[in-house]
C-alpha cells in the first residue's frame, strides 16, 4: 500500500477551530514558538495533512495521530496505528505526505531558485552530474537538480538515517521515483522499501 497526498496551505489558518481535531497539543505548542506565520502554517499543515490522510486510509485510526521520532527525527506512528509508515515534507506553499505499509520517505522542493555550482557539485554524484550537464537549457537543468535532490532526501527519509548520513550508491531494497506534481515550480519524490507501487498524488 502506498498513498501520497499533498495540500496547498496558502490562505488556510490552521489555528481555526475546524482544524483542532487534526492537531496535537504538542504540535500547536511547538508552532507557537515559530515567529514567521507562513513557516508556522506549513508546520501545522503537515500534521493536519497526516490526519486527513489517515481519516481516508485508516478510518479506525486515532486522531490526532500520536507518533514518536527516532534518533534522526523520522516519525513512527504509535499503536494502534504502528503498522502504517509515514513521511512528510513541506516547501514553499505545499505539504507532501506519504503513507505505506513499508518504510517510506517523501520530499518536496520548490525549484524556482537557480542552484549555485558549488551546491550542484556537492549534491550530485558523478553520474547525476553528467545527466545534469546534458540537459540543454538552464530551466531544464534547474528542474533536474531539484528532482535529484528530492529523490535523495526521500531515500534518506525512508531509511531513517538522517540527512547527515552519506547517500549509498547502492540503494539496496529501496526504490525511489519522481512524482508528477501539478505545480511546475516544485519537484517531489517518494521512496519505499521493497517494490514501488504506482501512486498518484491526491490533493486535499
Amino acid at each position: 500500500m502506498l498513498q501520497v497526498f499533498a495540500m496547498q496551505v496558502t490562505g488556510l489558518d490552521f489555528t481555526e477551530a475546524r482544524w483542532k481535531t487534526y492537531l496535537s497539543e504538542e504540535r500547536l505548542e511547538a508552532a507557537g514558538r515559530r515567529r514567521v506565520t507562513h513557516d508556522r502554517q506549513l508546520f501545522l499543515g503537515a500534521e493536519v495533512l497526516l490526519n486527513l490522510a489517515l481519516e481516508r486510509c485508516a478510518p479506525g485510526s486515532v486522531r490526532p495521530a500520536a507518533y514518536r521520532r527516532n534518533a534522526h527525527g523520522k516519525p513512527y506512528l504509535l499503536p494502534p496505528d504502528d503498522d502504517i509508515f509515514v513521511s512528510w515534507s513541506h516547501s514553499g506553499e505545499y505539504v507532501l505526505l506519504a503513507l505505506s505499509d513499508l518504510e517510506v520517505g517523501a520530499d518536496i522542493q520548490i525549484s524556482t531558485a537557480r542552484p549555485r555550482d558549488a551546491l550542484v557539485r556537492r549534491v550530485l554524484n558523478e553520474r547525476e552530474q553528467q545527466v545534469y550537464d546534458a540537459v540543454p537549457d538552464e530551466a531544464g537543468r534547474q528542474k533536474t537538480f531539484y528532482e535529484f535532490w528530492a529523490l535523495k532526501e526521500s531515500l534518506l527519509k525512508a531509511q531513517g538515517t538522517g540527512f547527515g548520513a552519506p547517500l549509498p550508491e547502492d540503494q539496496g531494497l529501496y526504490q525511489a521515483r519522481v512524482l508528477d506534481f501539478r505545480d511546475a515550480d516544485y519537484a517531489a519524490a517518494v521512496c519505499c522499501r521493497g517494490e514501488m507501487e504506482d501512486a498518484e498524488i491526491q490533493y486535499l
